[in-house]
């Protein structure tokens, strides 16, 4: 009998279990998580979230830690709550913002209010205002299951300044009724994303197909505009990191249609960026499939309005989802291979479990194969620098080849991708 299936499915229900617990057992902050909402080098929004309306939301912060001792912080913010119309335990989400941080500074911090405690004190550090080196991780199609706790550990050993998430987060598909879903994958955020310096590691989202209603068709997406503090009622934004990096969160069709207002946008935004080296844009349905038809509905839409867009501005890379599966493309521009072109990598699998693909890869395939993973992001003022890791925290791909690794992370993909023998499987 094959035992996995099982023990993964118990593994799920007792985490659901364990949180249903927790939200029936108290009413102090939890689900405490980091976004931005602006500049990255000097802001952060802390996101918490407790059983019981409250009259402050409150964050103590400081640079030198504070064990919890409430008074002896030098710095108090104060933002604001609400509430999801119809979600039966009446929860509120409180969205704090951090203003005037200093640039890769450290600091710790405390969440709540008096009414009805504080959590334990986390410490963060904002991004760098320069052309320092930055580390960022980024995946997509997460869900709740052990694979996702799993991969989320092995990425925060990186130590990287955030995880970017190509949307499919904890498929609740916008159904009140899948709160706990989302539930759990917060809490597997807020256990398993601390690097091992103890940094709590914020996240930036895109949206997915499993973040709406009705799969495809559009709808108000209450849990993804709501309880994640980005960009208000906007399903696409960007974000800069310094001054070497600046990323792009698409809209692939969920909310916002590719062409029309989010195209233009997305145009005058790179235009707006020309000056920044590295401009990189996330989202979820690729355009360059690895499991999926190419003439898929989503992929045609993103080639035909977005595709001439990357081109124009010379886009560094587009981090693509939706097909649970390992990809990388060569460089690719009007449709075609080029040295100067984009870089396509994808495909999701960043805790869901992985699609087969096909035994022949496509034109525009490099690699193609059923592999969880996540990549692993090297930022400088000249190069970037992708690795992709599994969940046993084996780098299985290096790009460019001659990055340091390349040659042994290429023999540890044959040895993953490579049928195995009947004698070794015995």
């Amino acid at each position: 009998m094959n035992l996995k299936p099982m023990l993964k499915s118990l593994h799920s229900c007792l985490v659901v279990f364990v949180s249903l617990i927790a939200l029936s057992s108290t009413a102090a902050p939890r689900h405490v998580y980091l976004t931005w909402q602006g500049d990255t080098s000097r802001t952060i929004t802390v996101n918490y979230q407790t059983l019981e309306p409250s009259g402050a939301s409150t964050v103590h912060f400081d640079t030198k830690p504070r064990n919890g001792r409430i008074g002896d912080y030098r710095f108090m913010a104060v933002g604001r709550s609400h509430q999801i119309a119809g979600l039966e335990d009446g929860r509120e989400i409180h969205w704090v913002e951090l203003g005037n941080l200093e640039p890769g500074q450290t600091y710790y911090f405390v969440a709540g209010n008096p009414k009805h405690g504080f959590t334990t004190e986390r410490k963060f550090r904002t991004a760098t205002g320069g052309s320092e080196k930055l580390r960022f991780v980024t995946g997509g199609d997460m869900g709740i299951g052990p694979d996702m706790a799993t991969l989320l550990q092995q990425a925060a050993k990186f130590s990287p300044a955030f995880g970017l998430v190509g949307g499919d987060i904890a498929y609740a598909n916008d159904i009140l009724t899948n709160s706990t879903r989302w539930d759990v994958w917060l809490d597997h955020w807020q256990t398993n994303m601390i690097t091992p310096a103890g940094y709590t590691i914020p996240m930036v989202l895109a949206i997915g197909n499993h973040e709406v209603r009705g799969g495809m068709t559009p709808t108000n997406s209450r849990f993804y505009l709501r309880y994640f503090a980005q960009a208000g009622e906007r399903s696409y934004h960007a974000r800069t990191f310094g001054k070497n990096l600046a990323i792009f969160l698409l809209d692939s069709g969920h909310l916002s249609p590719h062409d029309g207002e989010q195209a233009e946008w997305l145009d005058a935004q790179l235009a707006a960026h020309h000056n920044v080296p590295h401009r990189m844009a996330v989202y979820h349905v690729p355009m360059y499939p690895s499991v999926r038809v190419y003439d898929g509905p989503g992929s045609v839409a993103g080639r035909q309005s977005w595709l001439p867009i990357f081109d124009r501005h010379h886009l560094t890379v587009a981090f693509e989802n939706h097909d649970h599966a390992f990809k990388r493309t060569p460089p690719l521009r009007e449709n075609k291979l080029n040295p100067n072109g984009t870089l396509y990598l994808g495909d999701g699998c960043w805790g869901m479990g992985a699609r087969p693909v096909l035994a022949k890869r496509r034109w525009y395939e490099t690699k193609a194969a059923s592999l969880q993973h996540f990549w692993c992001v090297d930022v400088s003022r000249k190069s970037v620098e992708y690795r992709a890791v599994n969940k046993a925290g084996q780098v299985f791909d290096v790009y460019p080849p001659n990055a340091k690794g390349a040659k042994a992370a290429e023999k540890v993909y044959e040895a993953l991708t490579q049928p195995k023998s009947p004698e070794a499987q015995k």
